[in-house]
């Protein structure tokens, strides 16, 4: 049921992993007379990344500092607390050394290094949307709909690490997937299981134990209503699926036929049986044409005359999928 997706229609949300190596010259633990922090924690590739060290011991506006970035001097001076780097192209090592002439506890090293990476997250649901539909299926109400992680993930070689060599750690609105978690395991199927939430979130914790990097990537899948699109469906030409019919038709030809796609509902085809459409004319309902897609109607042959024509259709299986649309055909 589920169909392969265009790149350039996917909802991207991208996180950033990387390898972090810390040796310090200090007394561990709150007694550190000098800290670091990094921001963004998790940067993007060739991201702007602050390196700050930080001091609840020693003054360090009277500190020497000297920064190395891949072994060449970046930046030196007195109370140089903080730098800014370029975090480099996915999958490139920096190396970043600082030494800290103190007053009050002699010289402090302490060396970084990191290997950015990305993980990105892609969604499709399990919805139909018409022949030549420009917008991607969306999620709905009762619907299930599979996630899929697509890390950029290099070794120190540079080469792309297969993303089926790596551990994921699936999360579903804060709690673990252990069925879905484990060694290549890049997807994940769920479902709709709170309708208190304004969507499901997902989330991925990706690791590569042997090249000692991680990353994690998130994504909200928030519920669309469904609804009912009408094109014409001509003798000549076929369901013109290019342009959808709007509020009112007026009548050409003697015969007309009118074709409806719900979008939206979960299921690979409208005609499975796993939807009801009840069309209903001027407030009666046309039995005839019943769990059928498409309606024929013909002239009267008076002019000026309307009638108008609605559908409703209904997920037998998922209560909170249902659809109603209406137009005015014109004679």
């Amino acid at each position: 049921m589920f169909r392969a997706l265009k790149s350039t229609l996917f909802s991207l949300f991208i996180f950033s992993s990387f390898f972090l190596s810390v040796h310090a010259q200090s007394v561990p633990g709150i007694s550190d007379p000098v800290t670091f922090r990094m921001v963004p924690e998790y940067p993007n590739p060739n991201q702007r990344v602050t390196l700050t060290a930080q001091s609840f011991n020693t003054d360090l506006n009277k500190a020497i500092f000297k920064w190395f970035v891949n072994d060449r001097v970046y930046k030196e001076g007195v109370g140089i607390k903080e730098i800014d780097i370029n975090s480099g192209n996915a999958g490139s090592f920096t190396a970043v050394r600082v030494q800290i002439k103190t007053p009050d506890f002699g010289t402090i090293e302490n060396a970084f290094s990191f290997r950015p990476a990305e993980v990105t997250l892609l969604y499709e649901a399990d919805t139909y949307t018409p022949p030549f539909y420009k917008v991607k299926a969306l999620h709905s109400f009762n619907g299930a709909f599979k996630v899929t992680a697509i890390p950029e993930f290099f070794d120190v070689s540079g080469k792309r690490i297969n993303p089926k060599d790596l551990i994921y750690t699936w999360k579903k609105n804060g709690e673990v997937v252990g069925a879905a978690s484990g060694f290549g395991k890049d997807s994940y199927i769920a479902s709709q299981t709170s309708y208190l939430r304004d969507g499901e979130e997902v989330s991925v914790e990706v690791s590569s134990p042997r090249e000692s990097l991680a990353g994690s990537a998130f994504i909200t899948i928030k519920p669309s209503v469904p609804e009912i699109i009408f094109y014409e469906n001509s003798p000549l030409y076929g369901v013109v699926y290019e342009k959808a019919l709007q509020s009112t038709y007026r009548l050409i030809d003697e015969e007309f036929t009118l074709r409806a796609e719900p979008l939206s509902m979960s299921t690979d085809n409208p005609l499975s049986g796993l939807l009801s459409l009840t069309w209903d004319m001027n407030g009666s309902t046309v039995s005839n044409f019943s769990n059928k897609n498409e309606i024929t109607l013909r002239k009267t042959g008076t002019t000026g005359g309307r009638s108008s024509v609605s559908l409703v259709v209904q997920n037998k299986r998922k209560v909170l999928q249902g659809a109603e649309a209406s137009i005015m055909i014109l004679q």
